[in-house]
């Protein structure tokens, strides 16, 4: 059997804009997700059932922006855990920096408070919006600033475009229960890490082969940092967990049995 081995805008305006101007960046916003945005803009449908929602629908509407929009950001940049600390030092929800907080005056320790942090990043993704004129970019530069989107030419660069579509999945989990009228119950689950890839678009891949084969089982990306030798870098935990109380090793079982891969040691747990 084979096996596989293998998450300062606003107030320095006169300096961010001329980093805009001059990113380094190459790749023109994908045309399906950047309509899916849009949409979602002009029209954003009625979600329920997540963690700390009134917290997120007050500061959707301070804000001026769609909730599913402020929910796919806290759900791929943390899962809804209000205790997240990133290696880089980002904090909570929705992993907002130190650095950017204290320009909203926001201290550290307040990062740790849900309604805190919502309101920064919810504020901080507005002022985005409202420079850039585009949710898509304003996405890309929530996760790598001024450097990496270039609004002379609408392009941005490779990682954070790739950021973009890894929130996208976010958003279209939050979409489909939408249309469902059913509150997101996979981000109540209790999920381990099946694998991990270096890709986002190849972890997506898989997760949809899976998902077609095992479609009572739920599978989840979260996007997390991986401390390698001489650098850190972010891979792609593909999650999983199973309705109806199946236990890891059933799962690890169903998915070496459609995939024909084998992930888990331990398949008793």
């Amino acid at each position: 059997m084979k096996t596989v081995k293998n998450i300062i805008f606003y107030l320095c305006l006169p300096l961010l804009i001329l980093g805009f101007g001059q990113a380094d960046a190459a790749i023109p916003p994908d045309q399906l997700i950047s309509a899916d945005l849009k949409a979602l803009f002009a029209d954003p449908p009625s979600v329920k059932g997540y963690p700390y929602q009134e917290l997120f629908k007050e500061a959707a509407q301070r804000y001026k922006l769609p909730l599913p929009y402020l929910l796919a950001v806290a759900r791929g940049e943390s899962f809804f855990d209000p205790n997240a600390v990133s290696s880089k030092g980002a904090i909570g929800l929705m992993q907002v920096m130190p650095a950017t907080a204290g320009d909203y005056g926001v201290k550290k320790e307040k990062l740790f408070d849900p309604a805190e942090n919502i309101d920064t990043g919810a504020h901080l993704l507005s002022d985005l919006n409202i420079r850039l004129k585009d949710p898509y970019l304003a996405l890309a530069a929530y996760y790598c600033g001024a450097g990496g989107v270039d609004i002379d030419n609408f392009t941005i660069r490779d990682d954070c475009n790739e950021y973009v579509h890894y929130i996208h999945s976010h958003l279209k989990k939050i979409l489909k229960k939408a249309g469902q009228n059913l509150p997101d119950s996979a981000v109540r689950e209790k999920h381990f890490v099946l694998t991990v890839f270096d890709n986002f678009l190849d972890a997506e891949s898989f997760v949809k082969f899976l998902s077609k084969k095992l479609p009572l089982i739920q599978f989840e990306i979260f996007r997390k940092e991986a401390a390698l030798k001489d650098h850190n870098r972010y891979q792609y935990q593909i999650m999983a967990a199973g309705n109806g109380g199946k236990t890891k090793g059933e799962i690890c079982a169903m998915v070496e049995k459609a995939s024909g891969f084998s992930f888990c040691a331990g398949k008793g747990e």
